[in-house]
């Protein structure tokens, strides 16, 4: 699925322009989102009150969380989804339409599968309904970053959060642009609670639709198709189940840091950094586009000393701004340190995290002695070291790649090596490389999205997690993906060169099925 960087070819007729630019997968992918969006069960919680709450339901499909029923259609679904997105990519680039028409259908296709996952309740996470108590304790002059949730006492707002977080003391990792969001979104309902978390997804979906811009000047300016760009970005199963479908602040993270990047290539450095910087206060990993983008401001013959002075003002810059946002949202800095909370998850598919686990099994298996949590914070800070030599690597090679990919592939290292990993984490990294020219290795990208996109299971009332009770299932699922995505160029290039059709022709035809000519037309003709 190599990109066209060639002119839009004379479109041809409008009729044969209308059946096909997507082809059936936009209709695949809706039965796929649909099929979650109705199966998966209500957050436990949500049954506060005297009613059930409100959702898209199909007759004949429950949606009570009974396995193994859920697990099955999550997983069916999941596969729907991301067959669908792969077919709509390969058919847009292979379009001869104009690139309007294309980017009119991948939007029409991502808005189709946005549709029933948003016709519900929020889909395999509870984080929304903290970001609701946290923008409810802002608007009571409480300070999430350093206080529990307790000071809400009790209501709906507190209610509906997972007891994991309703903790005694604070430790919230959201920056003050997140709280302002939330704070403003709790005043805007009037503080009432179901409100509140209607507009909440609705910022996030707004905040996914906004990153269309940035996505298309990013990847115009790269010699990447923007059609293909935007199915890559906005269009991928995270960004529907996760971002749309459970309502995650990554969205707006997303949206801000793709749009400063878009607002750097235009000449406009400092408003750049003004934008990432947003979404640094959103959350702070972020913050690592601002190093590379600084790094690269004084071109491609500047000495080290002069990018490291860059740098220096861009941070000078963006703590300012930080300080300022703080201020005015009326919290403090706790949120910086509480990164570290974060790492007390240990229910999460973290390679670290599920190594560190299962070798502790072993050694307590042989009747050796072994603690669970040494293992697991050695493993981890292995894997913060690799993940940090990956992304010092990125200076040598930043002036030929950009720092757009640079900072893509940090994001995605930091995430997939750091101890804590959720699929919503990755969505920018994903979003960010899609609009960069990747090469064979695009493959790998866009199947690592795929999987990990079901990552997360649903779990209801009537169930339990399926992958974060054994660890050695859930350290093998992490294998299996990393090998199936390091896999995926070979298998695109024997695609391309014809291997792979000549064996399964070969197949067939001593099975006498039929003959390798009806299997490849080219041949044929």
């Amino acid at each position: 699925m190599a990109i066209d960087f060639a002119p839009d070819a004379p479109a041809p007729p409008a009729r044969a322009r209308r059946r096909g630019i997507a082809g059936p997968y936009p209709a695949i992918g809706f039965v796929g989102a649909l099929l979650i969006a109705v199966t998966a069960p209500t957050w436990k919680l949500a049954f506060i009150g005297t009613h059930e709450p409100w959702r898209l339901t199909v007759p004949g499909l429950p949606h009570d969380g009974t396995r193994p029923f859920t697990a099955i259609a999550f997983v069916a679904g999941a596969a729907l989804l991301g067959i669908a997105w792969l077919g709509l990519i390969g058919r847009i680039e292979a379009s001869k339409a104009t690139s309007r028409e294309r980017m009119r259908a991948v939007i029409a296709t991502a808005l189709l599968w946005f549709a029933p996952v948003m016709l519900g309740p929020p889909l395999l996470s509870s984080d929304i309904y903290s970001y609701a108590a946290e923008g409810e304790m802002v608007t009571q002059g409480h300070d999430p970053t350093s206080e529990g949730m307790f000071k809400l006492h009790y209501g709906d707002f507190v209610a509906h959060v997972d007891p994991v977080w309703r903790v005694p003391y604070g430790g919230n990792p959201y920056g003050p642009v997140q709280m302002g969001i939330a704070a403003g979104a709790v005043y805007a309902t009037g503080h009432s609670f179901e409100p509140t978390i209607w507009l909440l997804r609705a910022i996030s979906l707004a905040a996914v639709l906004l990153s269309i811009w940035a996505i298309s000047d990013i990847a115009k300016r790269h010699g990447v198709s923007p059609p293909v760009a935007v199915a890559i970005g906005i269009a991928n199963p995270i960004a529907v189940l996760h971002l749309v479908g459970g309502g995650h602040n990554d969205a707006i993270l997303m949206a801000l840091l793709l749009t400063g990047f878009a607002v750097a290539e235009r000449g406009r450095f400092w408003w750049g950094v003004v934008l990432v910087t947003l979404a640094a206060a959103v959350k702070l990993p972020a913050a690592a586009g601002i190093v590379y983008l600084a790094w690269c401001q004084p071109g491609a013959g500047a000495a080290v000393k002069e990018r490291l002075r860059t740098i220096a003002k861009a941070f000078a810059v963006m703590g300012t701004l930080m300080v300022a946002l703080c201020a005015f949202v009326g919290i403090g800095f706790g949120w910086i340190t509480a990164i570290r909370n974060t790492g007390t998850t240990t229910g999460t598919l973290s390679l670290p995290t599920r190594l560190g686990f299962v070798i502790s099994g072993m050694f307590h298996a042989v009747g050796l002695p072994s603690s669970d949590q040494l293992w697991i914070a050695l493993l981890r800070f292995v894997g913060l070291a690799i993940a940090a030599y990956i992304c010092l690597r990125l200076f040598g090679v930043v002036q030929r790649i950009g720092y757009v990919a640079a900072t893509g592939i940090c994001l995605l290292a930091v995430m997939l090596l750091g101890p804590v990993v959720w699929p919503w984490y990755l969505a920018p990294g994903f979003a960010l490389l899609g609009t960069t020219r990747l090469g064979r290795w695009r493959a790998s990208m866009l199947v690592l999205c795929a999987l990990f996109a079901a990552e997360v299971f649903p779990v209801g009332v009537k169930s339990k997690p399926v992958l974060e009770g054994n660890h050695l299932v859930s350290l093998l699922l992490i294998v299996v993906i990393g090998i199936v995505s390091a896999l995926a160029p070979m298998a695109v290039d024997r695609w391309h060169d014809g291997s792979i059709q000549r064996w399964v022709s070969t197949r067939l035809d001593g099975r006498g099925s039929r003959s390798a000519r009806e299997l490849d037309p080219e041949s044929a003709a």
